[in-house]
């Protein structure tokens, strides 16, 4: 975890399970990101370049945070919905929610 920087806010996708936020950053302080940086997603507005992405995987029955780098944001094949539509990002990391 040490290359990652721990300074850019972690923009965290819970798919409407709101209930799962403290759960996904508990798992995120433990593998060391700091819990002032994170941030609910905002579907009308993405993150920046630089910035991490902590989304919930699978959206309905989660097993599983995918953590991901913003890379760029006028992709036109984003993977998001809304605003993220056009984030490309880079996956890093994946970390249980067992």
């Amino acid at each position: 975890m040490s290359s990652y920087n721990t300074d850019k806010n972690v923009h965290v996708i819970v798919h409407g399970q709101k209930e799962m936020f403290e759960s996904v950053k508990s798992k995120l302080v433990t593998s060391g990101f700091k819990a002032e940086q994170f941030v609910m997603a905002d579907m009308n507005k993405p993150g920046n370049a630089g910035d991490y992405v902590a989304m919930l995987w699978p959206p309905m029955s989660p097993n599983e945070i995918i953590v991901s780098e913003i890379i760029d944001l006028n992709n036109t094949n984003g993977r998001g919905m809304g605003a993220w539509a056009t984030v490309n990002q880079k996956e890093l990391q994946r970390i249980s929610l067992k």
